[in-house]
């Protein structure tokens, strides 16, 4: 087995090993398998790419593992980290963890709850359960709203992630619509997602989700820090469904749990 840097020709490799990966996981506990689209999945596995760092792990010219990794600033986030079944228990993630590892003073990522595993890998680094990142879906029910105004987004990215997100804007701006809020803004995608939705308190960020499910036509997922109490709560009061597996936000030192944020997802946070 080899380890070497990620290259775009091996996103498809990347997306079977996802599904292998994570199936190997929900599989055996009744639980659906997450299968995001073959599109979205590459987009931001490019994006993650382009500004961060991956590595690939081979046996015998194919791809058993991946790892991928940013870094914004101080502030380091695991985006991905993945093993195909029959490869798990060798030692390829722990490997994979040393290559993405880099120097950072604070870090985070996302895992599933029942990621039992990994979350110990993980753990013994320093990163730990600080929160959980719940699952929200189903059509909103909700009808109040809030006025649109021009946000200052990095002021507000420095509350709500600690760190600066400019390079990440022009991503979500290329794939879903924003909206401004004053005080916060949310990002939509067409397919239903909402997130990421920041705002400078806890409070703006849940009038921005309120707004944000308020307009909805159809469908949503959102997903939502344990942390951020005002915005469980908007997803309580629009009637939304949780979903059966929730995420866990593992934290380092230094690193605080979120409070007026409803993330993108877990490989961008």
């Amino acid at each position: 087995m080899e380890l070497r840097p990620t290259t775009d020709g091996d996103l498809p490799a990347l997306y079977a090993t996802f599904v292998d990966a994570v199936d190997t996981v929900f599989g055996p506990r009744g639980f659906d398998t997450p299968s995001p689209s073959v599109e979205g999945f590459a987009n931001l596995q490019r994006h993650v790419l382009a500004t961060g760092v991956g590595y690939v792990a081979e046996e015998s010219d194919e791809v058993i593992g991946f790892g991928s990794a940013w870094s914004r600033g101080d502030d380091w986030f695991l985006a991905c980290l993945f093993v195909r079944g029959r490869a798990q228990g060798r030692g390829v993630g722990s490997m994979l963890l040393d290559a993405v590892w880099g120097d950072a003073r604070r870090r985070r990522t996302v895992t599933d709850a029942i990621q039992p595993v990994s979350n110990v890998l993980y753990g013994r680094r320093g990163l730990v359960p600080a929160t959980p990142l719940l699952t929200f879906e189903g059509v909103p029910r909700l009808s109040a709203g809030a006025a649109e105004a021009r946000a200052d987004l990095a002021a507000i990215d420095a509350v709500a992630y600690g760190f600066d997100r400019t390079i990440d804007h022009r991503y979500w701006e290329l794939h879903a619509r924003r909206t401004e809020w004053g005080d916060a803004y949310s990002y939509a995608f067409p397919r239903g997602d909402i997130g990421p939705v920041a705002g400078t308190t806890s409070a703006a960020a849940a009038r921005a989700l309120a707004a944000e499910l308020a307009r909805s036509e159809g469908a949503v997922r959102v997903r939502v820090p344990g942390s951020a109490r005002e915005l469980v709560e908007v997803a309580l009061r629009a009637e939304l469904r949780l979903g059966p597996v929730p995420g866990l936000v593992l934290l380092s030192p230094g690193a605080e749990a979120p409070t007026a944020l409803a993330p993108s997802g877990y490989m961008l946070f």
